[in-house]
C-alpha cells in the first residue's frame, strides 16, 4: 500500500511495505524471548480499518477532512486503510458538505464506523447548537449517503435511525450479529478480529464445561464462545458495554450467558465466595464448573499479582494480549502454574508498531 500521508498524518507510524513492517514487529516479539509462536494472522494490506476520526479544515477552496499530527493541518483526500465502503462515504460526504455550507457551519469533526456488511454510522461533531433545521438537513444527507447519522454538540446527541450500527462477524463457519456504538469499544480490524475469535474457539476441547470471561466488553468473544460451553459467566465494569452485551445476546438468541458488573477485585471476591453481592442475587456461583478462563485485558496487561494468582487456579486460560511486553510480565507469574500450549500473532494494526497475540495456557500436572 502507498499513501501520500505516510509518516505525516500520525495514523500510520510504520510507513513501509506491509511485509517489511510485519517482519519488524515479529523481530520485536522474538527479542522479548517469549516462547515461539505457531502462526501469524495477517491483515489485508489496505481497506481493513472499520473506524476513523477526522477534523474539519477550512480554506479558500472549501471544507476538507484533516489530521493534526502537528500544528499544520494535513488534508486527507483519501485514507486507504479504511474499509472501501467508508472511503466512498467520506468522499461523497465532503462533496455534499461543500455544496451545503449552511449545514456544515461550525462542523468540527467527523467520526465514521462501519462493518463488512457495508453498514455505516457517521457522527458529525459541531461547535453550535443543533436545531430542527439541522435535523432536516441531516435526514436528507443520511438518505443520500445511505448511512446512519448521529449529531453531537455540547450537551446534545441527536440520533437519526437506530442507536447503534448493526454488524456481523464470520468466524469458524458461523455468522454472529452485533450492535456497535459510536462511543463504545470495538475491534478496528474485522478481518483479523475474525481470526482472533477462531483462535479462541480452537482452544476449547470436547471436555469444556463452563467459561469465566473477564473484561467481556460487548461480547466479541462471549457470543461465539457461548456455543462451546454449557454456561458462561462474564464480568465487565462499563455499563455501556454491558448494555451492548445484553443486546448482542438477544440478537444471537443466546441464553446461557450471565453478565455481572464486577471489577477485577470484586470478581475475585465473588468467585472465591468471600463476599456476597446484590448484583449476583439469584445466581449460584457454586453451580458453575469452570474449565476455561478467557481474559482480554487493556494494553497495560493484568499486572495485579493477586489477580494473576487467582487466574492460576483455572485449568485452561485463553489470554488475548494487545501488548507483548505486558504479556511477558504476566506470564512470569502464570508460568508458575501453567505451560504455554500455543501462541498466535495477530497483525490487527498494520503500519504501526502494535502487535497483538493470543496465548493458550494449560495447567501443569505436577
Amino acid at each position: 500500500m502507498k499513501c501520500e500521508h505516510w509518516g505525516v498524518c500520525g495514523g500510520c507510524s510504520l510507513p513501509i511495505d506491509y511485509q517489511d513492517q510485519l517482519a519488524l514487529k515479529i523481530r520485536a516479539f522474538q527479542n522479548l524471548d517469549l516462547p515461539q509462536y505457531q502462526e501469524i494472522a495477517t491483515s489485508p494490506v489496505n481497506g481493513y480499518r472499520s473506524r476513523g476520526e477526522f477534523r474539519i479544515f477550512r480554506d479558500e477552496h472549501g471544507l476538507h477532512l484533516a489530521m493534526f499530527a502537528s500544528k499544520k493541518p494535513i488534508i486527507i483526500q483519501n485514507c486507504p486503510i479504511l474499509l472501501p465502503s467508508l472511503q466512498r462515504v467520506l468522499s461523497s460526504l465532503m462533496e455534499d458538505l461543500n455544496l451545503c455550507p449552511e449545514f456544515a457551519q461550525k462542523l468540527f469533526g467527523v467520526e465514521i464506523m462501519g462493518g463488512v456488511n457495508d453498514e455505516c454510522l457517521l457522527t458529525l461533531i459541531y461547535h453550535r447548537r443543533l436545531d430542527e433545521v439541522w435535523e432536516e438537513g441531516a435526514r436528507g444527507l443520511a438518505q443520500r449517503l445511505g448511512v446512519q447519522i448521529i449529531g453531537r454538540s455540547r450537551g446534545q446527541k441527536i440520533l437519526l435511525g437506530e442507536d447503534g450500527l448493526r454488524d456481523e462477524v464470520n468466524a469458524g463457519g458461523q455468522t454472529y450479529h452485533f450492535l456497535r456504538y459510536d462511543n463504545g469499544f470495538s475491534q478496528p480490524n474485522p478481518y483479523v478480529n475474525a481470526k482472533m475469535i477462531e483462535f479462541a474457539l480452537s482452544c476449547v476441547g470436547e471436555d469444556a464445561k463452563d467459561l469465566l470471561e473477564l473484561y467481556c466488553g460487548g461480547g466479541n468473544f462471549t457470543i461465539p464462545l457461548s456455543h462451546k460451553f454449557e454456561k458462561v459467566f462474564a464480568t465487565e465494569v462499563a455499563k455501556s458495554s454491558i448494555k451492548a452485551l445484553h443486546q448482542n445476546l438477544e440478537l444471537n438468541g443466546i441464553k446461557n450467558v450471565f453478565c455481572a458488573r464486577l471489577s477485577g477485585e470484586e470478581s475475585i471476591e465473588a468467585l472465591s465466595l468471600k463476599r456476597e453481592f446484590n448484583r449476583l442475587r439469584g445466581v449460584d456461583l457454586g453451580d458453575y464448573h469452570f474449565t476455561h478462563l478467557l481474559i482480554d485485558p487493556p494494553r497495560s496487561g493484568v499486572g495485579d499479582k493477586k489477580m494473576l494468582e487467582f487466574m492460576g487456579q483455572y485449568e485452561h486460560i485463553i489470554y488475548i494480549s494487545c501488548n507483548p511486553l505486558s504479556l511477558k510480565q504476566d506470564l512470569e507469574i502464570l508460568g508458575k502454574t501453567h505451560r504455554i500450549s500455543k501462541i498466535t500473532l495477530f497483525d490487527q494494526f498494520p503500519y504501526t508498531h502494535h502487535l497483538e497475540c493470543g496465548v493458550y495456557l494449560v495447567k501443569h500436572s505436577f
